[in-house]
């Protein structure tokens, strides 16, 4: 079996910073919130808020999914069968890892900034959030090594390296032009248009990526067949 190599010392440090901050925001806002106050935490494709906690809750669930999703970041790679493969692709494990955090935690603060009876610009401030996340994805895409657990997953690129490798290259000028078309789609203001860009991108990426990977393993004499 293979050994966890993995150098989590850089990134367990990133994210104790996040929730840190996380945690001082919380603090700094406690006394400041009244304790009847409903905190909004989830808002719909409009960028209306459409669901609201109460305050201990409200002000709780920003840390608490940042350590959650830091210890499962943290998990996932020992259960890895090409844990080889993953460790070689930590750059881009980790991007995606402070990618979430950084997201995580600005839900958290705008969340906090509308109890205080501030208008927040859901739809603006969730595209340049999900642009700049699914570009940074797509910057990294190319660079990670065939495994279950992380990447375009199809049996094709499973069986067969080269499948992997041009699939994720593809995909990952896919998911920068899905990213690009989304930031650009914040200064309409308008959810409706950015959630359908946003989805409508990735409708139109997984046929392709999927029929992609299959012609590519097709014409692959190496790959894995069983």
């Amino acid at each position: 079996m293979t050994k966890n190599n993995f150098n989590y010392k850089g990134i367990l440090s990133f994210s104790g910073v996040v929730f840190l901050l996380a945690v001082l925001v919380t603090i700094f806002s406690w006394a400041k919130i009244p304790n009847n106050a409903q905190i909004p935490f989830h808002w719909n494709i409009n960028g209306e808020v459409d669901n609201y906690a109460n305050k201990t809750l409200g002000l709780l669930i920003g840390p608490g999914m940042i350590i959650f999703i830091t210890l499962l970041l943290a998990i996932v790679p020992r259960f890895e069968p090409r844990l080889e493969n993953l460790q070689q692709s930590q750059k881009a494990y980790e991007a995606v890892w402070r990618g979430v955090l950084i997201m995580l935690f600005a839900l958290h603060l705008v969340s906090i900034y509308a109890a205080l009876g501030n208008e927040e610009n859901m739809p603006m401030l969730m595209a340049f959030l999900m642009g700049v996340l699914f570009m940074a994805i797509g910057n990294y895409l190319g660079k990670i090594r065939s495994n279950f657990m992380f990447g375009i997953r199809t049996p094709w690129t499973l069986s067969s390296e080269i499948a992997w490798n041009k699939t994720h290259r593809l995909g990952g000028l896919l998911f920068v032009a899905t990213g690009l078309i989304t930031f650009l789609s914040g200064f309409f203001r308008s959810g409706r248009l950015t959630f359908g860009l946003l989805f409508g991108g990735l409708f139109l990426s997984l046929p392709v990526l999927f029929g992609y990977s299959y012609w590519i393993w097709k014409h692959d004499e190496g790959k894995i067949v069983k």
